[in-house]
């Protein structure tokens, strides 16, 4: 009986421990992922250039504040070349919290460029959404592109899609903006219609997290073919899913660090 007692309390304390790290410690620290992406189409000017992923923050209270002061701090000490947001700064509920984020937002450093896209929860307030990026000297791409230069005349052509594009309407953009013979990045908030991309000439596809869109899209949306974590399509093409700043409503989601995702570029 004492045996069984002690046990029990000795798994009710280590809860307690866990409940307090990931609750008040966890929570507002974010882990760093380093992802190495090579290919022979990066310029020589790009070569070993950093480029950081922030996702899905989807502030809410108090604790989001200080893991994006957190963040900030974390993506500057990386001294990124390129800063990359895909989508969903705000839950609805965390909008009251717009002047700070914009201001801890615009202490982001970037050596060449910041850019950003929309996600699903970014468009019932698009304007203020746009305001705070754009406000922060984030470059916002909704279905267009943008070449990226780096003191050399050959550069990298990034392409922001919107969240709310289909097949058809993916296609038509990469069929319109990516470019023959550059290295060309594809961001988009969730890795829907990654397929489409690979028919192009894309190397890299950035995106957020596909648990971002739960209350919008079911659970048979090819999304969740990639949940989280960077995958090879042969040699020519990478997509990389971020598991993002916010924590999702299921066991795995609560137990986890926020993440960072940062990538070296390559040349072969």
């Amino acid at each position: 009986m004492k045996k069984l007692l002690t046990l029990t309390a000795v798994i009710g304390l280590l809860a307690l421990v866990f409940y307090f790290y990931y609750h008040n410690i966890g929570r507002v620290r974010a882990n760093v992922n380093e992802i190495f992406i090579t290919s022979s189409d990066i310029p020589v000017s790009f070569d070993s250039t950093r480029i950081v992923q922030i996702s899905d923050l989807f502030v809410r209270s108090e604790k989001c504040l200080e893991l994006l002061e957190n963040v900030v701090y974390e993506v500057n000490r990386l001294n990124p070349e390129i800063i990359i947001f895909t989508g969903n700064l705000f839950h609805s509920e965390g909008i009251q919290f717009e002047s700070r984020v914009a201001s801890l937002l615009s202490n982001l450093n970037a050596n060449i460029m910041q850019i950003a896209v929309f996600g699903y929860h970014d468009l019932p307030h698009y304007e203020l959404t746009s305001d705070i990026l754009s406000s922060a000297g984030f470059r916002l791409l909704y279905n267009e592109s943008l070449e990226v230069f780096d003191q050399s005349p050959i550069g990298i052509n990034v392409i922001g899609a919107s969240p709310i594009n289909d097949r058809n309407t993916m296609d038509q953009l990469l069929e319109e903006s990516a470019i023959n013979d550059l290295f060309n990045i594809l961001l988009v908030s969730v890795p829907t219609f990654s397929t489409v991309a690979f028919a192009h000439p894309v190397q890299a596809q950035f995106s957020g997290h596909c648990l971002a869109t739960q209350d919008v899209t079911s659970y048979s949306n090819p999304c969740f073919q990639f949940y989280n974590g960077t995958y090879q399509f042969a040699d020519s093409f990478t997509l990389h899913v971020s598991s993002g700043l916010a924590r999702f409503h299921t066991f795995q989601g609560m137990s986890r660090q926020p993440s960072i995702d940062s990538f070296l570029l390559i040349r072969e």
